[in-house]
């Protein structure tokens, strides 16, 4: 009887196997970093269930992770070979994953698709390392100049500086004994690189040529605004990007840097002044920086149904209501003209600027770089060494982080 019920429950075993493989789907697993983000959680499982009622044998698990979490949490699923399916990532930290064999090798896959025509260059270039492709833009943003109509018009100014040369001349003249002409974030960490490398590309230097005479021009421009003009306050070297929209409200400054995703905020801090946006003032190059994520997929067994997702999830259709709740701009030409984006000024000022915004797409040791900048912007600002040292020392530490 012990050897006939020990058959009966292998043979039934084997039923119920053969059944959960005939009924089984596969789950896609999500990371991202929106914690407490309703719109983007509606948003983006409303495609999942779009998804899912096209394909039955697939169902999603998303998981929130918060954004401080997420680098460690990747490294230690790399090591253990339990990478999720699909991930959010910030685009700069694209290149550094990608070279730790935390995602996909998606190059051929890419190829069939005519992806290469519709992103903007520098968003799918973010996603590319060493020539390989390991995913895919998600959102974009990138920062622009902001600035107080009201202001501008009673310093005798009918439109926003264009120039380096205007911006700093506005600067001075809108400064006043309890306003500051212009901020923007200096603060020691990636908000602070943030903001200076368009500064940086904009005289035609790079981080490559950090040392040159373009990148001494323009951490110089900032130290002077900052030192010889008094017209931005030196307090910005502690001030994030949410510091900086703060004194902008307050009309404590008159102009600002800053991204698309404060727009929400002056509505619901009930701004009453008028205020607008402009492209960055330029030196010889007009640039913004890409800012957003990319859509990455993890090393694993799901590669094939991860990509047949992504697939049909990046289209015009099926972005749009994401990149809206969550406001972000698309990355795409078959998206450009949107009227959506391009009817609503500021908007389209904004998307204007990501058509042109270069990635941080310096290879795996980009974080190691982006400290050497910030330090060195850092220096000349607070006034311990000169542009010209900053700038050479900068240069001669991050030689031997690039590609």
């Amino acid at each position: 009887m012990k050897k006939a019920s020990a058959v009966f429950l292998v043979a039934a075993l084997g039923l119920a196997v053969t059944a959960v493989a005939q009924s089984g789907k596969t789950t896609l697993v999500w990371w991202d970093y929106y914690t407490d983000f309703d719109a983007y959680e509606k948003a983006l499982t409303a495609q999942f269930a779009a998804y899912t009622a096209e394909n039955p044998n697939v169902e999603f698990k998303r998981t929130p992770v918060p954004f401080g979490d997420l680098k460690n949490k990747i490294i230690q699923a790399t090591a253990t070979n339990t990478m999720p399916d699909l991930i959010v990532i910030d685009n700069p930290d694209h290149q550094a994953f990608a070279s730790q064999g935390s995602f996909a090798d998606i190059t051929e896959r890419v190829k069939a698709t005519n992806w290469s025509n519709l992103y903007f260059k520098g968003p799918l270039s973010s996603t590319v390392f060493k020539g390989k492709n390991y995913g895919v833009p998600f959102v974009s943003n990138a920062t622009a100049l902001y600035y107080n109509e009201a202001l501008l018009k009673s310093a005798g100014y009918a439109k926003p500086p264009t120039t380096w040369t205007q911006l700093r001349a506005a600067a001075k003249k809108l400064t006043t004994a309890d306003r500051y002409g212009f901020c923007f974030s200096a603060v020691g960490n990636e908000e602070g690189t943030f903001t200076f490398l368009p500064f940086l590309w904009s005289t035609g230097s790079d981080i490559q040529t950090i040392g040159d005479a373009g990148s001494v021009r323009a951490v110089n421009f900032l130290a002077d605004l900052i030192n010889k003009d008094k017209s931005v306050s030196k307090a910005v070297v502690n001030w994030g990007q949410g510091d900086v929209y703060q004194q902008f409200i307050a009309q404590k400054c008159a102009m600002m840097i800053n991204g698309p995703w404060q727009i929400p905020n002056f509505k619901n801090d009930k701004v009453a002044f008028q205020w607008a946006v402009a492209p960055w003032p330029r030196d010889r190059v007009g640039v913004s920086i890409l800012g957003g994520e990319n859509l990455a997929l993890g090393a694993g067994k799901n590669v094939d149904a991860s990509f047949k997702f992504l697939n049909w999830f990046a289209t015009p259709a099926r972005l749009k209501p994401v990149q809206l709740a969550m406001g972000m701009l698309p990355n795409r030409s078959d998206m450009a003209n949107d009227p959506t984006w391009t009817n609503d000024p500021i908007q389209k000022a904004f998307l204007q600027q990501v058509s042109v915004a270069k990635p941080r797409a310096y290879g795996a040791k980009y974080p190691q770089i982006s400290e050497q900048v910030w330090r060195m912007f850092q220096s000349a600002i607070i006034g311990n060494t000169t542009g010209k040292d900053a700038a050479t020392t900068a240069g001669a530490a991050i030689k031997p982080l690039l590609p």
